[in-house]
C-alpha cells in the first residue's frame, strides 16, 4: 500500500474537507527524524483520515499507521539522499508545476474564481503556501526515478514468482469481463473551422494595432486552464506540447507572437514570453470550432451503420476499430479496454462504472451492444463527447489463478515484489549516510524493523 503525497489532493484538498476544528485537534510532535527533515504526529494522522475517507465498507486498523509513517520515513530519506548526490529542481519547474496544478483544478472547478472563493485565498497564495511541499516532492519523485529505472521483470521471473506461491494460497479471482469498444466523436465543420479562424484573426489585428495579449486571452480564449491567467502556460519543454504547437513555439523570439496555429483543440495564437534553452514561458489564445447539431447527427448516422454491421457479421469487430474507433488507448490494444486499476483488460464489477454495467448485463459473450453515450477526459481537464459501441469478448466465473489465464495480472504482482526488493535494497545501501531517529511510540511497528536495524 503507497500513500503518495501529492500536495493537492493530500494537503490542498484532503485539510479543507477536514476542517480547521479537526486540524486542530490533531497532535502535532515530531515521531521521526530523517537528516534534517521531520516528520509530525499530524501529518501520519491526516494521511491515516485520507485513507479512512476513500473506506465505504470497513474501518481502517490503527496498524495502516504504521504503513503510512514507513512511506513517509522513505519519502524523507529520498530527500535526505538527493541532497547528498546534489539533486536540483529548478524554480522553473516547481513554478510549472504549480500552475499546471492550479489549472487542472481551475478546470475542475470551473473557474479561477470559484477555486479561490472555495479556498478563501488567491491562486498565488495558494502556489506560495504549497511551493515547499511541490519542491520536496519533485525532488523526491526524481530520486525515486533513479532507484526503478529500467527496471523490468521478465517472463522467467514471472514464472519463477508464481511457482513460489504456496499452492493453499494461491489467489482467487472473482468474476471478469474483457471488453471492447469501438468510439467516434462529432467532427467540427469546415464552416465552423473557418468562422473560428475568422474570429482569432480579428483578435490578432487587434493585439498587433495595441492591445493587450493577455487581456485579449481573458476575454476571448477557449482554454478553459489559462484563460483567466492571461493565457500563461507556464514553463514548457521539447515533448509537452502537441507537434505543431510545439514546432511554431520553438520558431518564436522573445516578445514574438506567432501567425494561427491549428491543432486538434482548435486554432491558436501563441506568445513566447521568455526562452531559457529548450524551456519556453508561453502563452496562448485558443479559439475552438464549435460543435453543430449537423455534426452530431453525422456521427450518429455513421455509428448506427457500423453496428448494424457488426451484428449481421458484415464487419468484424478488428476491422471497425482499425477503421473507425477514435480511442487511441483501446485502438492500440485492439479495441481492448484495459482496467486503470490493474494495466490487464481484465474488469470485475466493481471497477467498471454504473451505465456500463447495466450494458453489459443485457450481453451475451459475442454480442455488441446498441450505440451508447460516451464521455471522457481530455488532458486539459475538459469532457468530450462522442459515441461507442461496447463488445462483449469474453465473461469469467470466479477461480483460482493460473498463470496461463491470469498472465498479466501475476506478472504485475512480479514486478511490484521486484520493485520492493529493489526498494529495500536501496534503503539498506543508504541509510547509513543519514540521521534517523524514531519515536518510542512507533517502536511495536514491524515494518520500521528495517530503518532501526544496523546497516550490514
Amino acid at each position: 500500500m503507497h500513500f503518495k503525497r501529492t500536495f493537492f489532493v493530500l494537503i490542498f484538498l484532503v485539510l479543507a474537507k477536514l476542517g480547521t476544528a479537526q486540524q486542530k485537534e490533531l497532535a502535532d510532535r515530531i515521531i521521526a527524524t530523517v537528516g534534517e527533515n521531520i516528520i509530525l504526529q499530524s501529518d501520519v494522522e491526516i494521511a491515516f483520515l485520507q485513507e479512512q475517507s476513500k473506506q465505504t465498507e470497513k474501518v481502517l486498523s490503527p496498524d495502516i499507521k504504521c504503513t503510512i509513517l514507513d512511506n513517509l520515513l522513505l519519502e524523507k530519506l529520498f530527500l535526505a539522499q538527493g541532497a547528498l548526490d546534489s539533486v536540483v529542481v529548478q524554480e522553473e519547474e516547481i513554478n510549472a508545476e504549480l500552475d499546471r496544478r492550479v489549472k487542472y483544478f481551475t478546470s475542475l472547478f470551473g473557474s479561477k474564481e470559484k477555486l479561490e472563493a472555495y479556498y478563501g485565498k488567491s491562486t498565488a497564495e495558494l502556489k506560495d503556501e504549497f511551493t515547499e511541499d511541490v519542491k520536496n516532492q519533485l525532488l523526491s519523485d526524481r530520486v525515486r526515478g533513479k532507484v526503478f529505472s529500467g527496471l523490468k521483470v521478465s517472463p522467467k521471473e514471472v514464472k519463477d514468482y508464481f511457482n513460489r506461491i504456496p499452492k493453499d494460497s494461491i489467489p482467487l479471482f472473482n468474476e471478469e469481463v474483457e471488453i471492447g469498444q469501438i468510439v467516434m466523436f462529432p467532427k467540427v465543420n469546415d464552416e465552423q473551422k473557418a468562422l473560428s479562424k475568422e474570429k482569432l484573426l480579428r483578435i490578432k489585428k487587434e493585439i498587433e494595432a495595441g492591445a493587450d495579449f493577455s487581456l485579449q486571452a481573458i476575454l476571448y480564449s477557449d482554454d478553459p486552464g489559462s484563460a483567466s491567467d492571461g493565457g500563461n502556460l507556464g514553463i514548457v519543454e521539447r515533448g509537452e506540447l502537441v507537434p505543431d504547437f510545439e514546432a511554431a513555439a520553438y520558431k518564436l523570439n522573445e516578445g514574438q507572437m506567432s501567425e494561427i496555429v491549428e491543432t486538434p483543440f482548435g486554432f491558436h495564437l501563441i506568445r513566447l514570453d521568455e526562452k531559457r534553452g529548450d524551456k519556453l514561458k508561453l502563452r496562448h489564445i485558443l479559439i475552438k470550432p464549435k460543435i453543430t447539431n449537423g455534426d452530431v447527427l453525422r456521427v450518429e448516422e455513421v455509428m448506427d451503420s457500423i453496428a448494424h454491421q457488426l451484428k449481421v457479421d458484415s464487419l468484424t469487430f478488428r476491422e471497425a476499430v482499425k477503421y473507425f474507433s477514435e480511442d487511441e488507448s483501446s485502438k492500440s490494444v485492439g479495441g481492448m479496454m484495459v482496467n486503470p486499476k490493474t494495466g490487464a483488460p481484465y474488469f470485475e464489477k466493481a471497477d467498471i462504472e454504473g451505465n456500463l454495467i447495466f450494458t453489459l448485463d443485457q450481453m451475451k459473450v459475442g454480442q455488441y451492444s446498441d450505440v451508447l453515450n460516451h464521455t471522457t477526459q481530455e488532458r486539459t481537464g475538459e469532457m468530450k463527447k462522442g459515441y461507442r459501441i461496447i463488445f462483449l469478448k469474453s465473461e469469467t466465473s470466479a477461480h483460482k489463478a493460473s498463470l496461463e489465464r491470469d498472465y498479466a495480472k501475476i506478472q504485475l504482482a512480479a514486478k511490484s515484489e521486484k520493485q520492493q526488493q529493489e526498494m529495500n535494497n536501496w534503503i539498506e545501501l543508504h541509510k547509513g549516510n543519514t540521521f534517523f531517529k524514531i519515536d518510542e511510540s512507533m517502536k511495536g511497528c514491524a515494518v520500521l524493523d528495517k530503518w532501526t536495524k544496523e546497516t550490514k
